[in-house]
């Protein structure tokens, strides 16, 4: 495993183990709309260390799936849940493609990296 692909995946358990510690904490909170602006700026932060640190593709797929598409909720408590949910379920599945197929490089971001 390159020191690239490691770092990547230290980087990515980190943001993984944070989310879930925070986890209960937002969705505890009583004031829904200041939880939901700070999920909404760690989300930001996330892509662009991903961007940095994994590469663009990476980036831009977090970018569509977290920012980009809009979900429908009723609730706001229910949102925000919901968007922390999906983030675990996409850092899990980032850190399960990267340990079974490795990192894109940086120069094509096309094939993975042997």
């Amino acid at each position: 495993m390159s020191d690239r692909q490691e770092a990547a995946l230290e980087f990515l358990k980190k943001q993984k183990s944070d989310l879930e510690i925070i986890q209960p904490y937002a969705l505890e909170t009583t004031n829904a709309i200041m939880a939901k602006e700070r999920f909404h700026k760690w989300k930001i932060f996330v892509i662009g260390a991903v961007t940095e640190k994994l590469g663009p593709t990476y980036g831009q797929r977090l970018q569509l799936d977290w920012i980009d598409t809009a979900y429908a909720g009723g609730d706001m408590y229910d949102e925000i849940a919901d968007d922390i949910e999906m983030c675990l379920r996409q850092l899990k599945n980032l850190i399960f493609e990267i340990e079974t197929k490795g990192l894109l490089p940086l120069e094509s971001d096309e094939t993975p990296a042997s």
